[in-house]
């Protein structure tokens, strides 16, 4: 009997270990294949901005009462990773980030130069007179929605009560590397940040099928706007990457406001759907506010 007893035990054990082995080697198949498909989507996602992208298209024209327009000195400081970066090797992504620590040198400048940040979506109102600013007014965006702006970003932005825009892949909420739905919502909460849409799946919208191109413009703003309950006034054209098919779209869907990836300052009701930007690595050195202030034109 007692043998019996002891065969049973045994081969419980045995059960129980086989088991455990198994939901252990499991796992780490299942981390491994996330780690692996985080980094391709991160990789897949990472712009490599061209002169094109950086200069307003040639075929696009400007609104007829552009040229009658106020222009006014206005930064859009365009961020994507707040981290340390890991791989030195990885030149791309070290060209996208910004360091926690820089970041937090940037932002305590901007409060010591008595710089007033603004949301993307204030910038209509702002230049047809209804938000009255100083010169020294600026907006932050991130772009594609990093979880590390909620874990490197998002408490800097609380400490200097600065406001930030952040430009969210609708499709890629709740993907590992990215920001959650309970993040956003408490991003939302915070009355610091204000969310648009970057496109369902980070889309190249220069030359896209028309249906395609509608999807990503006009249905990502939908379905943000129903997930998180709140108006989406704003877009950012993923890599930089447009043309009048898109910008007509943009227009057509409601939004207020989109921003490129055109390097300069001045802003204008001209320009108020491709707005822009900075990148920040210009304001890496103790005259970082001499040299956004009189960056060319």
């Amino acid at each position: 009997m007692f043998f019996v007893r002891f065969k049973i035990k045994n081969i419980f054990s045995l059960w129980f270990l086989a088991g455990f082995v198994i939901g252990a080697l499991l796992f780490a198949r299942y981390y491994i294949a996330s780690e692996i498909e985080s980094s391709k989507l991160q990789k897949k996602i990472i712009p490599k901005y061209t002169k094109e992208v950086l200069e307003k298209p040639k075929e696009i024209k400007e609104e007829p009462q552009a040229s009658q327009a106020a222009k006014i000195r206005f930064p859009i400081i365009m961020y994507h990773y707040i981290e340390y970066v890991k791989d030195p090797n990885d030149t791309i992504r070290r060209s996208l980030t910004i360091n926690p620590a820089l970041f937090e040198y940037q932002l305590k400048n901007f409060k010591e130069a008595n710089y007033q940040m603004y949301f993307v979506r204030e910038i209509p109102d702002i230049l047809s007179g209804q938000i009255k600013t100083s010169t020294r007014s600026a907006a932050l965006t991130f772009d594609d929605g990093y979880e590390d702006f909620y874990t490197n970003a998002f408490p800097l932005l609380k400490k200097y009560q600065t406001k930030a825009t952040l430009y969210i892949v609708a499709n890629f909420v709740g993907r590992r590397g990215f920001l959650n739905e309970m993040e956003i919502k408490e991003l939302l909460t915070s009355g610091l940040v204000e969310i648009g849409s970057h496109t369902f799946d980070h889309a190249y919208l220069k030359r896209a099928n028309p249906a395609y191109a509608r999807r990503q413009i006009v249905d990502s703003k939908k379905k943000l706007e129903d997930e998180f309950g709140v108006q989406i006034k704003t877009f950012a054209y993923p890599y930089g990457a447009f043309d009048n098919s898109a910008l007509d779209l943009v227009k057509q869907a409601s939004y207020s406001a989109a921003v490129a990836v055109i390097s300069g300052t001045i802003q204008s009701e001209g320009n108020i759907f491709f707005l822009s930007r900075l990148r920040p690595g210009f304001l890496a050195g103790p005259k970082m506010i001499g040299v956004m202030e009189n960056f060319p034109k």
